[in-house]
């Protein structure tokens, strides 16, 4: 697949939108925008006469590249808080940040929104991408999340400095809320991030309060919109999701415990919410309360209140945006992007179409500089396409066999399949334990057992 002009896919459209699929549906892509969707009985003959490639497609279906709400780019597949923020150089993290770009692009990722990143390296990635550098999608990023000493990243002991390469900037006073977002603004960052509350991989009291008044957030959101950004806000509490709903905030990650008052706030303003279900869920399966964190009792509590309460929120009318959060090591890059779909099938009731959108045209209100460019099969969009095999509406996990897909095209362009060579870790990428437990002496065996 070479031909520079362009294609004509006939297959099974699902457009990213709420509409019934075309089972007998044409594509075309005329270089990097598609020229025209319908009925393969309606394609026009000038695209029949012209010099586009055929490609027949039977039982395969068409629909936008996926749009991952939620990633971390430059957190490099942390196993903890200490590992993101302490240690691997920065001229490392960054080199590693372009190797799994081309992992979320083959992923079928071609448009990703990066929620908070470790020093400048998010909008680093972007450019390099936007500019032909390298492959991977195209990234929406935020700067270094905002949050004080109640917030999810200030995680560390009073006493110490803190960390530089932390993903986060820390704020004392209002002065500080708005200095840090005009800082970022003038590094080019897309969107603002807040971390309103805190996180139960964190402390096991996470849940109670929000770490902002509504004062600071409502200073965070009229500064943020004043330069033309969006902003988004790290909020699992019930507080923190009202009080930030209240200000005005774009997108609300999370919002496990919203309740009435914070959906009829995300209505009156427009909030959508970005739950990010992957996580807790891969948590849970992968038990990681063995390994040291916070109860895994308060994870599946969260869940099982964040798939009553969000249900609730989205029959309000609430738009729910599909992400990952790519980049902690319980989601490595290229291998959970489309998981948040089948959760929001098995958790939230949603149909397989609603998660699809999701996925696609839905998480486009992330995108403010080209989301009217992606995440629909439409004339004049961008050619981001995939083509899989099978019905995704009628089975959802279909998306999650990317290696499967016949097609994954970037702009008009067939993207390079080819794995690359598996990366080693340095020995300064990891946490640095002596050992994950204390090797004690059993008197009865009279010899040494590790207890955690």
């Amino acid at each position: 697949m070479t031909n520079p002009r362009g294609y004509i896919l006939k297959g099974r459209i699902i457009d990213g939108t709420l509409d019934d699929p075309i089972e007998q549906g044409a594509l075309v892509m005329e270089g990097e925008r598609i020229g025209w969707v319908g009925e393969v009985r309606a394609l026009p003959q000038k695209y029949l006469d012209s010099q586009l490639e055929i490609i027949d497609l039977p039982d395969r279906s068409i629909l936008p590249g996926l749009v991952d709400g939620h990633t971390h780019i430059s957190f490099g597949e942390s196993r903890s808080e200490e590992e993101n923020a302490l240690y691997t150089p920065v001229e490392f993290r960054t080199a590693k940040a372009i190797y799994y770009a081309k992992k979320v692009l083959q992923a079928g990722v071609t448009s990703a929104f990066d929620a908070a990143t470790t020093y400048n390296i998010a909008q680093a990635v972007r450019d390099a991408i936007d500019t032909g550098m390298f492959e991977g999608p195209r990234f929406t990023v935020s700067g270094k999340q905002l949050t004080n000493h109640q917030g999810l990243e200030d995680s560390f002991p009073n006493g110490m400095e803190f960390p530089p390469g932390q993903s986060a900037v820390l704020v004392k006073n209002r002065d500080d809320l708005v200095e840090a977002i005009r800082y970022q603004v003038k590094d080019e960052v897309d969107a603002i991030k807040v971390s309103g509350s805190n996180d139960n991989l964190i402390t096991p009291d996470a849940l109670g309060s929000s770490a902002f008044t509504y004062e600071e957030f409502r200073i965070m959101a009229e500064e943020t919109h004043r330069l033309g950004r969006i902003c988004s806000v790290h909020a699992r509490s019930r507080d923190s999701v009202l009080l930030s709903a209240r200000a005005g905030f774009d997108n609300i990650f999370h919002a496990s415990f919203i309740d009435d008052e914070g959906i009829e706030a995300c209505i009156k303003n427009n909030c959508v919410i970005t739950p990010t279900l992957t996580l807790l869920v891969n948590i849970l399966e992968a038990k990681q309360s063995l390994a040291g964190a916070s109860s895994a009792s308060a994870f599946q509590a969260e869940l099982e209140a964040a798939s009553e309460n969000l249900r609730r929120a989205y029959d309000a009318g609430i738009p729910m945006i599909a992400g990952s959060e790519s980049g902690w090591s319980p989601v490595p890059y290229g291998q959970w992007h489309a998981r948040e779909m089948e959760i929001f099938t098995t958790h939230l009731g949603l149909t397989p179409l609603q998660a699809i959108h999701a996925n696609t045209l839905a998480a486009t209100r992330l995108f403010p500089r080209y989301g009217h460019e992606i995440g629909k099969l439409e004339a004049g969009r961008l050619g981001d396409v995939l083509v899989v095999p099978g019905d995704p509406t009628k089975d959802i996990r279909i998306l999650q066999r990317p290696r499967s897909f016949d097609f994954i095209f970037k702009g008009g362009r067939p993207i390079d399949r080819a794995p690359d060579q598996p990366r080693q870790r340095k020995w300064y990428e990891k946490t640095k334990i002596f050992l994950d437990g204390l090797y004690e002496f059993d008197e009865e065996k009279g010899l040494g057992v590790v207890v955690r």
